[in-house]
């Protein structure tokens, strides 16, 4: 799985935009990302997994996301 989509998944879910007051705070919100993420293993593969083909129809929208 390409670990850098996962990274950019989980800052943009869990720290974009956002200082965690405590450490114990950034450390349960990482966990609650991953208990989400862990609940359907295969729609996170699958949001994961490299893409060689682009769809022109999810290319050209701006408002698409590439994650779940």
């Amino acid at each position: 799985m390409p670990v850098e989509a996962l990274w950019r998944w989980l800052r943009g879910d869990v720290t974009y935009h956002h200082c965690h007051a405590t450490a114990d705070n950034l450390t349960r919100r990482v966990a609650a990302f991953g208990a989400r993420v862990n609940q359907d293993p295969c729609a996170a593969a699958d949001g994961l997994w490299v893409k060689v083909h682009l769809d022109p129809d999810v290319a050209n929208d701006d408002s698409a996301s590439s994650f779940l």
